[in-house]
């Protein structure tokens, strides 16, 4: 399944945080609404000016052939996936008595 990370290069972590655990169909959806850029096969290094970002990370077989294995990195700021992931999360988990149309 597709994952998203955070980056913060004033983290102590070089590989960023796992943020959210996609299914192809949710990759898809935020793969239409997003940009990214293909950043290879290893997770994008990090300096400490980095004010943050979000990479995707995609395996063999989780989407079609037009993308490739590996890290794609989001041109869109931390808080526009932020705000795409709340709303996928509403949607897959709605409040009990109401339906996502609510």
């Amino acid at each position: 399944m597709p994952n998203i990370y955070y980056c913060n290069g004033l983290a102590n972590n070089d590989l960023g945080i796992l943020r959210a655990v996609l299914s192809s169909e949710e990759c898809r959806s935020l793969l239409k609404l997003f940009s990214v850029q293909y950043a290879g096969l290893q997770f994008p290094t990090m300096t400490q000016q980095d004010q943050g970002f979000a990479v995707l990370n995609l395996l063999k077989g989780e989407l079609d052939d037009t993308w490739r294995v590996g890290f794609y990195s989001f041109d869109a700021d931390l808080l526009q996936i932020e705000e795409w992931i709340q709303t996928c999360v509403v949607s897959r988990n709605p409040l009990p008595g109401r339906k996502v149309a609510d």
